[in-house]
């Protein structure tokens, strides 16, 4: 214990007396944590469990693609290549997965495009106050699947949450909408449950429920109005895996259903997308279908991020303990064994990427915080650009994240530090005497 304070002491007054060598160190191990850090935050927020998508690692999403078969193409010709493509019907949507097997609950949602959620404008009744807005239809189930807070009100109940053809359209619908969406439009502190709104051609909403805000980041979930899904609205279903099932148990119910449909069906033949959350956020065409496959699929990146410092400061070290071998012989001549030599070293190299470690957790926090949608939009290439992204606590700092990058860059340190200092040790004490510094 006596020897490893010593140790301390020794790595202290080395940082005062060589500050231009402990800067560049700390700031070469602060800028390697940082920008690892960032680009695992920023993964982390697309995959991991965080509110309000807390399934995310037992999610499967599904989307129905439908194509003219030849026979009926002219009809794509006489709409002007606007003859849609169809999405779920309601009874699809209750037959196939409100009873799936192995699902342990099932929401239909319209899709966040690129260019983020469907916006439409909002206004009061008396027309003074009118709010841009992104909007996404979902069914009741959308809410026990994604765990949105409600500050006031209720979710929608399973007969207001998936119209059919009969009874959608209602003269007066009913919607969700978020805090900040009800505090722009009605003030703080008030309850706007009950109050109507007015949206396209003066259609009213009754507003029944207002949620906590989310971020944009969980691109899956985030809406600032939601309303409830009528017939042609369903382009994605989200299946929850009941414990034990699996995304391929979801792909095999599906593929016969699909199957009898096209069969049934002259005109469209239907396909369906099956993919896990993380698929889905990353694949690009790839299979990553864990998190091990997640983890290699990154592996090049963060050991570019790490390589490229580990080699400057391995140079750095050399030349450092080249001017030290004097030093370092007159302390083997006293006795000094280099396995003492070896920990005096690797004392100084743990505080000097402590520090670094510090400077660059505050490094991350910056550019999370200040340069937040180019961080998560440029390098997470997250969709709704258009859509400010608000940077929860836990997306912002994960201790387990953190305690990695730092052991990672760590431990590369620490191997850039050994070797040209085991090197330079294996000098005779004679030779290591006779170098100038």
């Amino acid at each position: 214990m006596n020897k490893l304070t010593l140790y301390f002491r020794q790595a202290l007054h080395m940082m005062k007396e060589e500050r231009l060598f402990s800067g560049i160190y700390i700031a070469g191990t602060a800028l390697a944590i940082a920008f690892t850090m960032v680009m695992a935050v920023v993964y982390y927020a697309k995959l991991a469990d965080i509110e309000p998508e807390v399934n995310r690692s037992r999610t499967v999403y599904v989307t129905m693609r439908a194509y003219l078969k030849e026979e009926f193409m002219y009809l794509d010709k006489e709409f002007g290549g606007n003859y849609r493509d169809k999405t779920f019907s309601d009874t699809l949507i209750r037959k196939w997965f409100y009873e799936m097997p192995c699902a342990k609950m099932a929401a239909c949602l319209t899709r966040i495009e690129d260019s983020g959620a469907r916006n439409i404008s909002l206004r009061m009744e008396d027309g003074k106050k009118i709010l841009p807005v992104a909007m996404r239809n979902v069914d009741a189930n959308f809410f026990k699947v994604y765990h949105h807070k409600f500050v006031y009100g209720r979710p929608f109940t399973d007969a207001e949450g998936l119209l059919s053809g009969e009874d959608a359209a209602p003269d007066v619908s009913i919607a969700i909408i978020s805090l900040d969406v009800a505090e722009k439009l009605f003030g703080k502190g008030i309850n706007p449950v009950g109050k109507i709104l007015n949206y396209y051609d003066n259609a009213c909403l009754r507003i029944v429920g207002v949620i906590e805000p989310t971020s944009s980041i969980a691109s899956e979930s985030y809406g600032q109005l939601f309303l409830p899904c009528e017939y042609g609205d369903s382009e994605r279903m989200v299946v929850v895996l009941k414990d034990g099932c699996t995304i391929d148990d979801v792909r095999n119910f599906l593929e016969g259903k699909v199957h009898r449909l096209n069969m049934s069906d002259k005109e469209w033949e239907y396909h369906l997308q099956v993919c896990s959350h993380a698929q889905l956020m990353m694949s690009r065409g790839r299979d990553l279908s864990s998190w091990k496959d997640i983890f290699l699929a990154l592996l090049p990146k963060v050991f570019v991020l790490l390589l490229v410092p580990a080699l400057n400061l391995s140079g750095l070290v050399a030349a450092r303990m080249k001017r030290r071998l004097p030093e370092m012989g007159v302390r083997k001549a006293f006795g000094a064994h280099r396995r003492e030599l070896l920990g005096q070293i690797i004392v100084e190299n743990m505080v000097l990427t402590l520090c670094g470690g510090l400077v660059g957790l505050i490094i991350t926090w910056l550019l999370l915080y200040v340069f937040r949608s180019w961080v998560f939009f440029a390098i997470g290439n997250l969709p709704g650009q258009t859509i400010e992204p608000l940077v929860q606590g836990e997306m912002l700092f994960s201790p387990l994240i953190f305690l990695i990058a730092f052991l990672v860059c760590a431990v590369v340190n620490l191997m850039a530090t050994l070797v040209p200092a085991w090197l330079s040790l294996r000098n005779p004490i004679v030779e290591s005497m006779n170098l100038k510094k």
